[in-house]
């Protein structure tokens, strides 16, 4: 799988003819998707081809055959960017499906907002997450090595973040 995410636009006179006929398009934000699609649809081995579909893609999440132009734009735009922000591309798409959310550029606010960093497992996170705020410091040395980071993960984990399995790492989320 390309790291861009990529539509796969077929027309749909051709397909209805039996005829495979359409083309891969990045949406990168370096191309106009619309222009794209119109070349392919005028390259159609059908006369007058008008229609298209989307027949496949390639990013995770949810993308319906018929996503209209908006749809599409969006997409390129927020890969472009989570591309200058520097955020993970397939974990910004994740935390959208968990949030049943399209993809677009007003999710990244969510998504920064949210993230709250990564770890080899929740427990860890939440032990590095008291010990940073300095929560473990009101009870007295000898008696945190009682604290049970467990139950306390699975707490905060019902009732406060969600997380997501990306790379070999957890990834944390406050829930909004």
């Amino acid at each position: 799988m390309n790291d861009e995410p990529r539509i796969y636009v077929a027309c749909l006179a051709s397909y209805n003819a039996g005829i495979l006929h359409g083309e891969w398009i990045t949406l990168d934000g370096s191309a106009d998707i619309g222009k794209e699609i119109k070349t392919m649809l005028e390259a159609s081995p059908v006369d007058d081809a008008e229609e298209h579909a989307v027949h496949d893609h390639e990013f995770c999440g949810n993308l319906s055959e018929y996503a209209g132009m908006d749809s599409l734009n969006n997409i390129a735009e927020a890969y472009r960017l989570t591309e200058s922000n520097t955020i993970d591309w397939e974990l910004f798409c994740e935390f959208c499906g968990h949030l049943g959310k399209d993809l677009n550029p007003e999710e990244i606010s969510a998504y920064e907002d949210c993230y709250a960093g990564s770890s080899n497992d929740l427990v860890s996170w939440c032990h590095d997450l008291l010990e940073e705020s300095g929560q473990l410091e009101s009870i007295p040395e000898n008696l945190r090595f009682y604290f049970d980071y467990e139950a306390y993960a699975r707490d905060i984990e019902i009732n406060d973040v969600f997380t997501i399995d990306h790379n070999g790492e957890i990834h944390v989320f406050w829930h909004r």
